[in-house]
Parts: structure tokens; C-alpha cells; sequence
């Protein structure tokens, strides 16, 4: 799935704007937008994480001006980014209210391109900046890990890398074959039906998602795939009534990181007693994924989501796997930083 439209091949695209140093391009954005951009853009806002992860592993970290204020990004300090950029901490800082890009705070940057998530073509905060301040928007929406795959692809072209995109998509399909070279010889009698639990609990992923694929490729099978409404099976994250959950009866619940729940609380806890009949429950095979950041799966570090989960899914195909020395091959190939040292490798 390829949404990244060089309006024809990239070097043939490219119209000169200036000899000095960027080229004008225009490129298909997540949400099939054309969008005019220099490349390389050389003052770009990142307003989501897992696009700022790719494009640390392909782009120019100096082109990187002002990033998200938020929790998220704030704990991203603990990770790699302080080591592989030396002004990660010095970038400005771009506020929300609400759902609401602060625009004032936006236009202090100075961009020349904004990457943000966005569902919808109509999403308010890509009107807001492209018409009020004049800045193209970049919008991010994975819905595939052919569209994880597709975004380096997307940094290549912002960053006028793409010899480094290819780069990094090889060192992230090698480490993919560490999991799929084990579950694509798993029948379908041994997968798993898995139950996908966003942080809103009953929020889940459907069969059209990032997620379906990467619990498919981990050797499982999701859960929505049985469901009868057709609708709720198909949209990207359908949310599900406890009904509809206990007779889908899933095998696996997996919990994307969630602050105020463990899966001690969906196996013993007050709240959830009425979730004790599902198989998951009554086998103890409750999951969560333990760091957002390190198994981000719409980030080049999706391998290590996809070993993460299947590890969990099937323990008994991966008994041999050592996964902090994984953890760390990984870390010194995508951005030669050892893991969780942090020392250049």
C-alpha cells in the first residue's frame, strides 16, 4: 500500500525552487492529500511520535525545530533521541488545548512542514495551520504495517534520504523474519483469537488496522475477524459492548500499555468480574505491552513489537530467543546506539 505518490518517479518530480538547496516535490500524504513540500524540509514540526522515530532513523536530526509538549514526548528524554541528537532537548515545544494545535505557538517555530495524525482529510487542526499560517501538513494514519513500512518511505522523501529509507526498511524486514520465519508455519488450528484492548477497554482493533496485521503476523488471529457486525468488524478502532466481547471469547487479551490498568486487574480484579468466563481470563493469558516506546508498532521498532507479541502468543516457538540481546543488535543497526546503555556503538 503505497500512498506516497511522487507525482511521477522522485528525481523526475522534483521541480527547483532553489539551487541552493531544496527542491519543491509534491507527495501523497496518509490520507491521500497531495502536499507540496521542499525536499529536504529543512524546519519541520513533529506533532506525534512514531513519525519523529522514523524520521530519526532516516532524516537530518538539525531539520527537526519544535516537537509536541506532552507527556509522551517528555518521557521520550529516557529514550535513544538525547543520544542521536544533541539539541533533542533544546527544540521548542508546540502546546495543544484540547485536541487543538496552539497555533501561536506553532508559528514561533517557524515550520516549513508539520507532521501530524490526522484521520480525516477534515481534521481541524490541518485547516487550521495550512490555512491560517500557510504551512503545509503532512497527515499520518496507519492503518497496515505496509503503511509502518510506507512512512520510512515518507521521511526518505521529506528528508531527500532515500537511499538511508532503504536502508532502514532491510534492517527492519530482517529483524521482521526473526518472528515470521517461526509463525508462518504455524496452522491456523494453533493461532490464537486475540482480543486487541486499547486504553479506552472496550476499544479494540479491527481487521482493517495496523494492528490486525501485526497480531497475524505474531501467529494469532483477530478476534473481530468473528464478529457479526460487519461494520464494527471493519472500522479501524471499533469499540465493543461486554456482550459482544464475551461471545467473541477470545484466547489472548493484549493490552497496548495502559497507566492505570495491569492485567492483574482484567484477571482478579473487582471490575472486572464480569470478564471471568472469557477463555483469556479463565487461562490466565492476559498481556500488555510493557514499554509504548521500545515496542512501538507504528515506528521502525514495529520488529520488536511483532517479536514482543509473539513471543507471548507462542513462548514455547521462542524459548531460544534473547530478547534484550535482540533489543540491542536492533538498536546498534538502526541508529548505532547500544540498548539500554545508551553508548554509541
Amino acid at each position: 500500500m503505497h500512498k506516497i505518490s511522487v507525482v511521477a518517479a522522485f528525481a523526475c518530480l522534483v521541480l527547483a525552487v532553489s539551487a541552493a538547496c531544496c527542491a519543491e516535490i509534491t507527495i501523497k500524504d496518509d490520507l491521500g492529500r497531495e502536499v507540496k513540500i521542499n525536499s529536504p524540509s529543512e524546519r519541520v514540526v513533529f506533532m506525534m511520535e512514531n513519525a519523529l522515530k522514523t524520521y530519526y532513523a532516516v532524516g537530518d536530526p538539525e531539520n527537526i525545530v519544535a516537537l509536541k509538549d506532552d507527556k509522551w514526548m517528555r518521557k521520550l528524554l529516557e529514550d535513544i533521541f538525547p543520544v542521536i541528537d544533541p539539541d533533542f532537548e533544546k527544540k521548542l515545544t508546540v502546546s495543544m488545548t484540547g485536541d487543538r494545535v496552539d497555533l501561536e505557538s506553532l508559528a514561533r517555530a517557524d515550520p516549513d512542514l508539520v507532521v501530524l495524525w490526522a484521520t480525516t482529510p477534515d481534521d481541524v487542526n490541518i485547516k487550521a495551520i495550512e490555512e491560517t499560517l500557510g504551512v503545509p501538513v503532512f497527515a499520518i494514519f496507519v492503518r497496515s504495517i505496509d503503511d509502518v513500512l510506507h512512512q520510512v518511505d515518507t521521511m526518505g522523501a521529506i528528508s531527500d534520504r532515500m537511499e538511508r529509507a532503504a536502508e532502514v526498511k532491510k534492517i527492519m524486514h530482517d529483524y521482521m523474519n526473526i518472528t515470521t520465519n517461526v509463525t508462518s508455519n504455524i496452522p491456523e488450528s494453533e493461532r490464537p483469537k486475540v482480543y486487541w484492548m486499547w486504553t479506552d477497554v472496550l476499544g479494540t482493533a479491527g481487521v482493517n488496522s495496523g494492528i490486525n496485521d501485526l497480531i497475524e503476523l505474531a501467529g494469532g488471529v483477530n478476534v473481530m475477524k468473528f464478529a457479526e457486525n460487519e461494520t464494527a468488524m471493519t472500522m479501524e478502532h471499533p469499540v465493543v459492548n461486554l456482550e459482544t466481547l464475551i461471545k467473541l471469547n477470545p484466547d489472548v487479551i493484549y493490552m497496548w500499555y495502559n497507566e492505570n490498568l495491569d492485567p492483574e486487574d482484567i484477571l482478579t480484579g473487582d471490575d472486572f468480574k464480569g470478564w471471568k468466563d472469557i477463555n483469556a481470563v479463565k487461562n490466565g493469558r492476559v498481556y500488555e505491552i510493557r514499554n509504548p516506546y521500545l515496542f512501538d508498532a507504528f515506528s521502525p521498532r514495529m520488529p520488536l513489537a511483532l517479536l514482543h507479541v509473539a513471543m507471548d502468543l507462542h513462548p514455547d516457538k521462542f524459548r531460544d530467543v534473547d530478547m534484550n540481546r535482540t533489543i540491542d543488535d536492533f538498536h546498534v543497526d538502526m541508529w548505532g546506539v547500544h540498548y539500554p546503555s545508551m553508548e554509541k556503538a
